[in-house]
């Protein structure tokens, strides 16, 4: 095959005869397979800072850049390695492994997201290939952060990815970003031993900064990395000097997209964890009750809750009604003061037993009577609020994505459904009829009746209640403070939901977390050795 290499190149140089004669052993190639943005440059950067490592990128992808008006990958690292200008610089470095990051690409026009990364199976065993894959909503949260926003690119790539390790798994293995984040050490091990290299603890510190000692096919390649930062793809890595663990979602994608990638590709992911994930895979199918929160765990209740209120301060903020000033309060003003009302008010965790009705007019009056507004108690007006706030909460309630297939799931399963929330029982109870779940729950136990907060033993009470011991149940909830850390003091196995965070799959320490219900919903489920690449 024809190759290219830009001539700005310092590697075309010839190698040093003493070098090539006394330079023992050879140097091996190592592959590092991905799609872009699923943490393969914090992987580079990682290995920049073994000694013994060359590290360079997107030989194949980039190799032909420029030459063909198509685009044609560049096999020379694979069919011809002596030959390559950049394996060339790294035995004249003296370096024994040269890593190269290789990508599908994230644009399926320039048919980029379903070629061969490979010649040949071969290619795969020779150079000890290993498949980096990320949580695919994190991946396309982080396209759309750089305006990458063709899902079907994602779908494509993905699955080429996919299937090139699953059929070559006798040869490569498979290992995910997420692991890299919330267990460096056992992870980066584990890579150092596939790819023969010598686990040190500065792998995971980085001195060096970022792109200084890589290696570049081309002059394009070098400013990309090390001055251009295009749109800025390398910002996270470069404001580290650690693997970080703790980088939230941009929160970009909508339901549909969550439901339509964790649908096609979610399966994909959790089978690239294979036997790792098996401990809670056991934990969970060993459990008889599956306890939920319920308000931001099995629907997105700050959002209707918001466009309720929303709908309330836009009427007060249009009514004439203020007797001791000129204008009428701002919504950003009501806003504002119906955040403090419902810190106080919310404080008992609806523990006292009255009703949603009762809670809202508190409120409402409370609001009224902040902004001066005219009769507060009026029952009008009052009743108009209350029919305004319930209907706008009504046409904005949305079970999260993956809710209605996790707890069909779970009922297929022969598992005891119960929402344990702290809310007034009434509305929780129409919340789950208004949201389509209610025949799908066996049991519903709220602090309004039972009288106790999730940090006061509620989860304790429901435990007597449903005449269980902790062994059997898990609890899902979205809060550590109100629903992993008591549930985990009365011995119950947790699953935090947490949308912004990053999927970690372990029992110990932290525990499980996930940020979709699609995930454990997979994790329910046993995939058999002939559906994987499929």
């Amino acid at each position: 095959m024809h190759t290219h290499h830009d001539s700005t190149k310092a590697s075309n140089q010839t190698i040093d005869p003493w070098i090539d004669a006394c330079w023992k052993p050879q140097t091996r190639i190592r592959i590092l397979a991905a799609i872009p943005r699923s943490g393969s440059t914090l992987i580079m950067q990682v290995f920049g800072e073994a000694p013994e490592c060359a590290v360079t990128s997107r030989l194949v992808l980039m190799g032909n850049h420029g030459v063909h008006e198509d685009f044609r990958p560049d096999y020379t690292i694979f069919q011809d390695p002596t030959s390559h200008p950049v394996y060339q610089e790294a035995v004249s470095s003296r370096k024994s492994i040269l890593i190269s990051k290789e990508e599908l690409g994230h644009d399926c026009s320039k048919g980029e997201c379903d070629y061969n990364i490979f010649p040949d199976a071969a290619s795969i065993e020779h150079t000890k290939t290993a498949f980096l894959f990320r949580d695919p909503i994190r991946i396309f949260d982080s396209w759309k952060a750089v305006g990458w926003t063709d899902v079907q690119s994602l779908l494509i790539a993905y699955r080429k990815l996919f299937n090139t390790w699953a059929a070559n798994q006798q040869s490569a293995i498979a290992f995910t970003y997420e692991e890299v984040i919330n267990q460096p050490e056992v992870t980066i091990a584990r890579l150092c031993r596939h790819w023969d290299i010598n686990f040190s603890q500065q792998l995971l510190s980085f001195k060096r900064p970022f792109g200084n000692g890589f290696l570049f096919s081309s002059e394009r390649e070098r400013r990309i990395y090390t001055t251009d930062n295009p749109l800025g793809l390398f910002n996270t890595i470069q404001s580290n000097t650690s693997i970080n663990a703790n980088i939230k979602s941009h929160g970009l994608l909508t339901t549909a997209e969550k439901n339509l990638i964790e649908r096609n590709l979610g399966g994909l992911y959790m089978a690239t964890y294979g036997d790792r994930i098996q401990p809670i895979k056991d934990a969970l199918s060993s459990k008889t009750h599956f306890g939920f929160d319920l308000d931001d765990t099995l629907h997105s209740f700050r959002k209707a809750s918001g466009a309720a209120s929303a709908a309330v301060f836009e009427h007060l903020a249009s009514a004439t009604t203020k007797t001791t000033t000129k204008t009428p309060p701002t919504i950003e003003e009501l806003k504002t003061t119906y955040a403090q009302i419902l810190s106080r008010t919310t404080s008992t965790a609806f523990a006292d037993g009255k009703t949603s009705t009762d809670y809202r007019k508190d409120r409402f009056i409370a609001l009224m009577q902040a902004h001066n507004l005219k009769s507060p108690n009026n029952e009008e007006t009052l009743s108009h609020l209350l029919t305004l706030y319930k209907h706008t909460l009504q046409a904005s309630l949305s079970l999260k994505p993956g809710a209605a297939h996790l707890l069909s799931k779970l009922k297929s399963l022969g598992k005891t459904i119960v929402v344990i929330t702290e809310g007034p029982e009434d509305a929780q109870r129409w919340t789950l009829q208004q949201l389509g779940i209610a025949e799908k729950v066996d049991v519903l136990m709220t602090s309004n009746a039972i009288g106790k907060s999730k940090t006061e033993g509620l989860f304790g009470e429901v435990l007597g209640r449903l005449g269980i011991g902790a062994e059997k149940m898990v609890a899902v909830g979205d809060s550590v403070a109100r629903d992993v850390e008591p549930a985990k003091a009365e011995g119950i196995l947790t699953v935090l939901y947490d949308e912004a965070g990053s999927v970690r799959l372990e029992l110990e320490e932290e525990g499980v977390r996930v940020d979709s219900l699609w995930k454990l919903g997979e994790l329910l489920s046993e995939r058999r050795d002939d559906e994987i690449g499929g």
